[in-house]
């Protein structure tokens, strides 16, 4: 009956998690994150009790099986996190790590398990992934229902399947090398600068020529470019054509508008013929 009641507890804080074979599991969670990246492969963090009988009972049925150890050993990184009734046999080292895991992640019931990406921050929690605490339970009965280490790998590869390994993080040194190297194959975004036809010790005079109002308005320098200006005032001369023309167009229109509008107010305006006295 304690077997059963300790089962049902952990089957409702996470989901089943591999054996703890010697050789497979690391106990260091900073060690287990740099295998998961190396591997790309999702971590399976177990926190238990090792001494009790329900986390012996659940090895033996699941964890301890070839089907499940070889499934395990192709995609998972397995992390134990153990406490033992004998805690203060454990190095102080490994025990404050394990302390602090249980109260980083909230931790309660022994044994709970979480899948976790390269950066230690969860990935899945089985209990959302399944809807509820009841429908993961239902799940979980019927994989113990017959060859649980097989059916309980197939549930698993549904989630480490849609696992993507986060991508490693670069060294601020690093970056800022890359970001020079990236900087230098960009083409300069300031203008080339233009040679001067004349040497700098030569200060470029200029004259004004006024147009035909008498306004002073005509750049010229004594070496020439007289035509290229010329060019380029005609070209501004017959845009102001044009535009003034456009203009011309539109008072046009609005007139006969007007107009239209003044001849059907006269038609609306005539008297109408008095009714015949009775």
């Amino acid at each position: 009956m304690k077997f059963i009641l300790a089962l049902c507890c952990f089957l409702t804080t996470a989901v089943l998690v591999p054996a703890l074979s010697a050789g497979e599991w690391f106990t260091d969670f900073e060690k287990a994150k740099a295998e998961s990246l190396k591997t790309k492969r999702p971590i399976y963090i177990l926190f238990t009790n090792s001494d009790a009988a329900a986390d012996r009972s659940l090895e033996r049925t699941i964890f301890s099986q070839r089907k499940f150890q070889d499934y395990a050993d192709r995609k998972l990184v397995l992390l134990k996190i153990d406490f033992p009734n004998a805690a203060h046999l454990q190095p102080k080292s490994l025990s404050q790590q394990n302390r602090e895991l249980r109260t980083k992640f909230g931790i309660t019931i022994l044994p709970t398990a979480l899948l976790l990406d390269a950066k230690g921050n969860i990935y899945i929690d089985f209990l959302k992934a399944d809807g509820s605490t009841e429908k993961h339970r239902r799940k979980i009965n019927e994989i113990m229902d017959f060859d649980p280490p097989k059916r309980y790998a197939e549930y698993l590869d549904g989630f480490v399947k849609k696992y993507t390994p986060p991508k490693p993080e670069i060294k601020k040194a690093e970056a800022k090398a890359d970001e020079k190297k990236a900087d230098a194959k960009k083409p300069s975004s300031k203008p080339a600068q233009k040679q001067d036809k004349k040497p700098a010790d030569k200060p470029q005079e200029e004259t004004n020529i006024p147009d035909e109002n008498g306004v002073l308005r005509i750049p010229l320098n004594p070496e020439g470019d007289f035509q290229e200006w010329l060019k380029s005032y005609q070209a501004e001369e017959a845009k102001e054509e044009a535009r003034e023309a456009e203009e011309a167009k539109e008072i046009i229109e609005e007139a006969k508008e007007a107009i239209e509008e003044a001849e059907a107010e006269k038609k609306d305006a005539k008297p109408q013929a008095p009714a015949p006295e009775k």
